[in-house]
């Protein structure tokens, strides 16, 4: 089975939970008064250009590193309360990971969970404590812990809902966030791994220095998050599905590097192995909610071999908008 957007987010479920994504969108507005203006969450340049406006979110671009983000945003303090009590989080939780964790088990945890070993034995690091932060529905730290690759596996999880169902997988689950979690529950951690979590946060360098304190000596983390230079955003632009309420940093392969050095880290390797930059613009082109008078576009999504070669140029290209960061503690 080709993997495909649809298999991970059922257009039917998806349309269904717009009503908790305005919910969500109209909540954070409430607290716009209090959104606090930021400098470059890489490289702390001041210098940035406005980009557009989005659920009456502003999104400026860092004209030093071509980071772009939300700004202002709302305070982290803010932050905790929204994701404690997301109405859509609770719904993905509770209909659409339930309904497609087959498939993303399958497709995304396990190759995932291989993709971590394989870096492990690479790098030769220890493999006694694997830390899951931003762990969601549990399913990559189920897979994780399956392999019996590492004696212990912990899963940190702020939501209520999503930290429920890790339990509910008996994985050793804390109900917190790496910033708010005690020192001694986590300490010599040798892995750590955050998946789709950065884009998130109001300050990702707070974020990665608290993981950089949880790390034993060599130890190595794996962070994922949205290549904002990638193809689907790129093109979309504020049409992308990536872009939304919650999304406040949008790294690249350069800058992600920047903001990972400034906290410590060796950085060891940065990639886009992501595979679905095609098909969602396709899809965005076929609903007709992307048009393009540009035949090189056109050329290249009116083809189904054209589309899987090009997707595969994407991601030997670092051009993919799934980004990879691997990096060491020093």
């Amino acid at each position: 089975m080709k993997f495909t957007e649809n298999n991970i987010r059922p257009k039917k479920l998806i349309d269904k939970g717009k009503k908790y994504l305005k919910q969500d969108i109209v909540y954070l507005l409430n607290f716009k008064k209090k959104f606090v203006k930021v400098n470059c969450p890489a490289c702390k340049s001041k210098v940035k250009s406005f980009m557009f406006t989005k659920n009456d979110f502003n999104y400026v671009s860092c004209d030093k590193c071509k980071t772009f983000y939300v700004n202002p945003r709302p305070t982290e303090k803010i932050l905790d309360k929204f994701y404690d009590s997301s109405k859509l989080y609770n719904y993905w939780n509770n209909f659409i990971f339930p309904a497609t964790e087959k498939v993303r088990s399958k497709k995304i945890f396990l190759p995932r969970a291989l993709k971590i070993i394989q870096i492990v034995k690479k790098f030769k690091i220890k493999r006694n404590f694997i830390m899951d932060i931003g762990a969601g529905y549990g399913t990559f730290c189920q897979v994780i812990k399956g392999k019996k690759f590492f004696k212990k596996v912990i899963a940190l999880e702020p939501n209520k809902e999503g930290s429920k169902k890790c339990i509910e997988k008996k994985i050793y689950t804390l109900n917190a966030s790496i910033e708010k979690v005690k020192k001694k529950d986590i300490k010599d951690v040798n892995v750590a791994t955050s998946f789709e979590v950065i884009e998130h946060l109001y300050s990702p360098e707070k974020f990665l220095k608290k993981i950089y304190d949880s790390l034993s000596r060599k130890a190595m983390i794996v962070v994922t998050c949205p290549n904002g230079l990638g193809f689907d955003i790129s093109i979309l632009g504020k049409k992308s599905e990536a872009i939304d309420h919650e999304h406040l940093n949008y790294f690249n392969p350069s800058s992600i590097k920047i903001l990972m050095e400034r906290c410590g880290f060796n950085v060891l390797d940065v990639m886009t192995p992501g595979v679905l930059d095609v098909d969602i613009v396709y899809n965005k082109f076929n609903e007709k909610k992307f048009t393009t008078k540009n035949n090189f576009y056109r050329q290249i999504l009116s083809n189904k071999n054209i589309r899987n070669k090009f997707q595969n140029f994407l991601i030997k290209n670092k051009l993919s908008s799934n980004m990879w960061i691997v990096a060491q503690k020093k």
